[in-house]
């Protein structure tokens, strides 16, 4: 693995190439920054592509500016040389999947999104702002790629699906292929990683090739996690329960951020000062309630330990299990012998 070489930055953008091997490999695989990412040498996608042997071109983009800094001619000026008579897979999830297909088409990459968004745009749809500057033209006025291009999202996120339909399906009205992951939430990704799904996107930047995935199912955290997430905007009783048992599948600090301010808007502080017992009692760094969260449940009225405090009892707990680890093992060197 070389160092890496950076082939343009600005005050705005950063582009950077990783080569996977001592030599380049037969393809390059460009990945854009989503959100709240600022300019880096290295992000999303960078130490998958290397890990898999992919040479990488990481593009990032200063915060706030959406890559609307920019152009087309910038990025394939910067890119070209290194990706010519290379494959060229350009992939990105949220922002980085708007940015996949703007710049994607002018290399004719194939492009591989994950609930690709442009919030610029997306803002102006839910606050009908009309002092938003969008400096980016829709995807049916910028070069397409030849290739079809492949989208995954969850159509239950409303901004993901509009985005779909009103941009990308007429860019691509012949060639999309869409897959829909019902509950994936808008960081579908995510969601695939933690299911142990995530490998399907090996297969299509390989061999641009789709593999089956399985939906989620009740039962499994994640489907009862998104689905109060859901819920919770239009039936808050349901959202708790579907809460609740994602909590008694995997109690985690992922749970509690939405069920506990659930439980204070129906105001069983009851209920969420039980959660907080059980999380504080666990000693567990994936239950431990810190920063703005732990402020916002002091200030409805709950008691939550000092943030000190709950590091230490969890530094203790800690000590204790490797304690007891070793002499259980000592006991059991002691009965072989």
């Amino acid at each position: 693995m070389s160092d890496p070489k950076v082939l343009a930055s600005t005050d705005d953008y950063r582009i950077v190439l990783h080569q996977a091997g001592e030599v380049r490999s037969a393809m390059t695989v460009i990945t854009f920054a989503g959100l709240p990412n600022d300019l880096a040498d290295k992000g999303f996608g960078t130490d998958y592509c290397l890990k898999n042997g992919w040479d990488t071109i990481y593009v990032s983009q200063r915060r706030g500016t959406e890559f609307q800094g920019l152009s087309r001619e910038d990025f394939l000026a910067a890119v070209a040389p290194e990706t010519e008579g290379r494959e060229v897979v350009c992939y990105g999830s949220s922002l980085g999947g708007h940015a996949a297909f703007y710049y994607g088409g002018g290399l004719d990459a194939r492009i591989i999104a994950a609930a690709p968004v442009f919030p610029a745009l997306t803002k102006k749809w839910v606050r009908n702002a009309t002092d938003i500057e969008i400096l980016h033209a829709p995807l049916t006025r910028v070069p397409r790629s030849s290739k079809p291009p492949f989208v995954i999202y969850d159509p239950l996120q409303a901004l993901d699906k509009r985005y779909v339909d009103q941009e990308i399906r007429p860019a691509y009205p012949d060639t999309l292929r869409l897959h829909e992951y019902v509950l994936g939430g808008h960081m579908v990704l995510d969601t695939l990683k933690r299911t142990g799904q995530l490998s399907f996107v090996k297969r299509l930047i390989e061999a641009d090739e789709m593999t089956p995935l399985q939906p989620l199912q009740p039962g499994q955290f994640e489907y009862h996690l998104r689905n109060g997430a859901l819920l919770k905007g239009r039936d808050l009783d349901q959202a708790i329960a579907e809460f609740e048992r994602a909590f008694a599948l995997q109690p985690s600090n992922r749970v509690m951020v939405q069920l506990l301010p659930a439980l204070i808007r129906r105001a069983d502080l009851v209920r969420a000062q039980q959660i907080i017992d059980q999380a504080q009692a666990a000693c567990d760094n994936d239950q431990r309630i810190v920063g703005r969260f732990r402020d916002q449940l002091v200030a409805a009225g709950l008691d939550v330990l000092p943030e000190e405090e709950m590091k230490e009892r969890i530094r203790s707990r800690m000590f204790a299990r490797r304690r007891e680890a070793v002499e259980a093992a000592r006991r059991a060197e002691d009965q072989k012998a």
